[in-house]
């Protein structure tokens, strides 16, 4: 579990408590409940794992029922998760509600059911690909009988989810000091911006809390850079170093040197070759474990990125990942805009990120984890996803000539002063941007048939 803050924290004030030299006043770092499970004499920053036996204990005394117990801890998990628990008797298994952390299992009546974070240990053991499923974001398999959430995330009113334990991000005070909800869609443009930066910023604190160095995976693009920016102004205790992969002449090493020297980070970069895409297909396919080529273009330029991280010692590294689906990034929600207009192209945004877990973070967690690194994505904080695919699309995409797109994104940029060269540089997927795709497909690929390979793989671990 890679956070575990309690959703009472209050958003709104960030501002006012957060500055550079002295990070963020405590209420952001002490739950009132986390301290309820522990003794007086326990340390606050406990494993993770074992802050969550801890909570789950406690719900456990409360309502002698392990179904219970975890549906209850799972309300006050705040960030990315997958665990299994037994009592003894009863097994439960859950998943966070994006699905950036992967889960598998395979249900087999006649014999035994089995479940693993990889598809590779299962494969071990004789089943085939297609008998395993992916279990599902904000899914409990308990006792191998599905249980699913009462609410997508993008569903969640966050004013009410808590019983008074309110996420005050969408909330203000009236001059009687009320506190009063605020209807997004009669929040004007800049109260909106704020609300969403107060929510990036406090989603990127959380996930480099209580650690001293941290990799960032860096095209020099606008969601990336956004990030550097924060995490420059969070604290000048953290260590932050860039990653970034891509061919001799990339624009993505072009502009992330360019905003590595004006932030005054360091960056270490990796040069794509034929020859290195050649060593690092096998890699990937073992990480990714599908035959997937747009997967493995993807795939390849984060496997070259985290190499670097784990090489230099850094086990957590941050990612933009999420930032296009949330925010129109991708050319197809142009289309779409055109084609079949804003109410459509908000609802296929809606889509991407509910089934995002298959086709992108299930891809990206398992390829930082095969290097040993733990990924975080500030973007998909779940309660930055329920407010940013609320936002009209009309701030996202503002015609059907919009050819940049991600319009909000680019302000909050401007806002806390990235250059608008960087702001407004075009959306290029990460597969082209560093210039793998051209070579796998000219070059690479030409000879190799990927379907065999995966199968090579899965065979060697029958053996």
């Amino acid at each position: 579990i890679n956070n575990t803050n309690n959703n009472s924290i209050n958003n709104s004030d960030i501002d006012n408590n957060f500055n550079k030299n002295n990070n963020i006043d405590n209420n952001y770092t002490n739950s009132s409940f986390t301290k309820d499970c522990l003794n007086e004499n326990e340390d606050k920053n406990l494993n993770h794992g074992l802050l969550l036996s801890k909570i789950m204990y406690k719900f456990l005394q409360e309502h002698s029922n392990l179904k219970e117990a975890i549906i209850k801890s799972i309300k006050i998990i705040d960030g990315e998760y997958s665990f299994a628990v037994f009592d003894g008797e009863n097994l439960g298994i859950a998943r966070d509600s994006i699905g950036i952390k992967p889960l598998y299992y395979h249900i087999n009546n006649n014999s035994f059911n089995s479940f693993s974070s990889e598809k590779k240990a299962l494969w071990k053991i004789g089943i085939k690909d297609s008998e395993i499923k992916s279990l599902k974001p904000g899914y409990i398999l308990y006792n191998w009988d599905l249980i699913a959430p009462k609410n997508n995330p993008w569903d969640n009113d966050y004013y009410n989810l808590y019983n008074g334990n309110i996420s005050k991000f969408n909330i203000s005070k009236n001059q009687n000091n009320e506190l009063k909800y605020l209807d997004i869609n009669k929040m004007s443009y800049d109260e909106i911006k704020y609300s969403l930066i107060n929510l990036l910023t406090y989603s990127t604190y959380k996930r480099v809390l209580n650690t001293d160095k941290v990799g960032l995976i860096f095209s020099g693009g606008v969601d990336s850079t956004i990030l550097a920016t924060l995490l420059k102004n969070i604290s000048d205790d953290i260590s932050v170093n860039l990653y970034t992969v891509g061919v001799e002449s990339s624009e993505d090493l072009k502009y992330a040197k360019k905003v590595a020297k004006s932030l005054d980070f360091p960056i270490k970069t990796t040069i794509i070759d034929e020859t290195l895409v050649r060593e690092s297909l096998n890699p990937v396919l073992d990480a990714i474990e599908e035959p997937n080529l747009m997967k493995i273009g993807v795939g390849m330029t984060l496997y070259l990125a985290t190499k670097m991280a784990s090489n230099d010692g850094i086990s957590i590294t941050l990612a933009g990942q999420g930032a296009d689906e949330l925010f129109g990034g991708y050319y197809k929600y142009l289309t779409t805009f055109k084609e079949k207009g804003p109410e459509f192209t908000q609802k296929s945004m809606i889509h991407d990120i509910e089934y995002g877990y298959d086709v992108n973070f299930e891809r990206d967690d398992k390829i930082a984890t095969f290097n040993g690194v733990d990924l975080r994505v500030p973007y998909l904080d779940e309660k930055l996803v329920n407010f940013a695919l609320k936002i009209p699309i009309k701030y996202k995409i503002n015609s059907d000539e919009d050819l940049l797109r991600k319009r909000i994104l680019r302000d909050i940029a401007i806002d806390i002063g990235i250059d608008k060269e960087i702001a407004e540089r075009p959306k290029k997927a990460a597969q082209y941007g560093s210039g793998i795709h051209k070579i796998l497909i000219k070059k690479v690929l030409k000879d190799i048939d990927l379907n065999k390979k995966i199968d090579e793989i899965r065979n060697n671990y029958l053996k």
